[in-house]
């Protein structure tokens, strides 16, 4: 009878792993299917986007807030 108990609980726990990985394995397929389908949409748009241009951080020192 332990046995018995004991032979279900390793099952129940083989099933549970299983699935977790099964899980596991769609939801990084689900990534990488998510991030090519942004990068065609993104090829196809026709918005124009200006260069990003660098701006000098503005630091405040206590010489000049005098």
């Amino acid at each position: 009878m332990h046995s018995d108990l004991m032979l279900d609980a390793v099952r129940a726990e083989v099933a549970y792993r299983t699935e977790e990985l099964r899980k596991a394995g769609r939801s990084a397929w689900a990534v990488r299917a998510r991030r090519a389908a942004r990068h065609v949409r993104a090829a196809h748009t026709e918005v124009a986007v200006p260069a990003q241009q660098r701006r000098e951080a503005a630091r405040a020192t206590a010489e000049t807030a005098r």
